[in-house]
């Protein structure tokens, strides 16, 4: 009989760590595990989940740590504890540290204790640890080396602590893009380089960083166009289009919102660049890398175990806006060398970061977490 995991995320928007829970549930051995989501009853995440046939549960999870949430915060918890009670899930796994909290105090209202996986999808630094609870869960998921030390530093045990890639999917051929109708779309003219970025509109993404790199850029290389593909439900790209009006750069600066499937903008781009200040990992690094493109992006958490410097993309500094544009010009000026990379990237992303990979890893890790439960038990 399948063994139930109830999967805990409070996001209704699309970004690296839905579509990567999103291929996860795609393809986990469902006559082993029966797959049961809680998140937000609207949004692309909630749509993609219900197209997929997954069990799914509305719940609106607010911030753990503002004092305006606080009541309604406890209302959450305990409408979570029915849901667990209900269910009888053999084990939860949280899809990010946001709701650890919350669900460690879930489970307290049910007789049985149901071990809690957590995921770490961001940077986190070493005193947040046991803020959220991490210290607590049976099993913590590490989506970097980088993050794994930083959890082992805040107090988590080696032992309860897994470093495990995303993955994507490489089995099938690549799809026929039409790169020109990907042009169309965004407005940029005939002939145009190409640069792109894959990523929710927040700051840690460093597109600021990139508009005040691209000025630069497109005195080297005019042609230059930039395509943002990402969700935006803060306002951000007000403040983004602003900057490039001041910069003067806002015909050359194409923001197109969230679009799923990502690989045809990812094919049609020269190069994927990829600014973050911030990133556990970078699951758009990999997807523009199995696509046979060249990267740019930043020394900054994960990224470095992403990216082989030199061999199949450029690391610059997160934050050095004039790194970021001379790396950027340096390989649309050297076509051979941005080709080498681009074929040195697909092979690392279907060697290294293999959804079949990831999945596996992810069901022993899932029969590691039960069996350490039934031992204590």
């Amino acid at each position: 009989m399948a063994r139930r995991i109830l999967y805990v995320h409070g996001i209704g928007a699309i970004g690296g760590a839905e579509r990567d829970m999103i291929a996860l549930l795609q393809a986990l051995d469902r006559d082993k595990w029966e797959p049961h989501v809680v998140c937000p009853g609207t949004g692309p995440f909630w749509d993609q989940l219900q197209a997929l046939g997954v069990f799914t549960h509305a719940l609106t999870l607010p911030p753990w740590r503002k004092l305006l949430s606080f009541f309604h915060r406890r209302s959450t918890v305990r409408r979570l504890g029915t849901l667990v009670g209900q269910l009888k899930p053999a084990m939860i796994h949280v899809n990010d540290i946001w709701w650890v909290p919350h669900t460690l105090r879930a489970v307290r209202y049910n007789p049985t204790s149901v071990p809690v996986v957590a995921h770490v999808r961001q940077e986190i630094e070493p005193a947040k640890v046991r803020r959220y609870g991490l210290d607590r869960v049976d099993a913590v998921i590490a989506i970097s080396r980088q993050i794994e030390e930083s959890l082992i530093a805040g107090g988590v045990s080696a032992s309860r602590v897994r470093t495990l890639y995303s993955g994507i999917d490489c089995s099938g051929s690549q799809p026929a893009v039409d790169s020109q109708a990907i042009r169309q779309m965004i407005g940029a003219p005939n002939g145009a380089a190409l640069l792109g970025t894959i990523a929710n509109l927040f700051p840690r993404k460093g597109y600021e960083v990139m508009l005040r790199a691209l000025p630069a850029i497109i005195r080297a290389v005019p042609t230059v166009q930039y395509v943002i593909v990402g969700s935006d439900e803060n306002h951000y790209a007000d403040r983004l289009r602003q900057l490039a009006q001041e910069l003067k750069i806002a015909e050359q600066v194409h923001m197109v919102g969230f679009q799923d499937p990502v690989q045809p903008f990812l094919a049609a781009l020269d190069l994927y660049v990829h600014p973050a200040l911030m990133e556990g990992f970078g699951i758009a690094v990999v997807e523009a890398m199995a696509m046979g493109k060249a990267v740019v992006a930043t020394t900054t958490g994960g990224l470095p175990e992403v990216v082989e410097q030199g061999e199949t993309g450029l690391l610059v500094p997160p934050g050095d806006a004039e790194a970021l544009a001379d790396t950027v010009i340096s390989l649309l000026e050297d076509e051979v060398r941005r080709e080498q990379m681009g074929h040195n990237g697909m092979v690392r992303a279907q060697e290294r970061f293999s959804l079949a990979a990831s999945v596996m890893q992810m069901e022993q890790l899932y029969g590691e977490v039960l069996a350490a439960g039934k031992g204590r038990g």
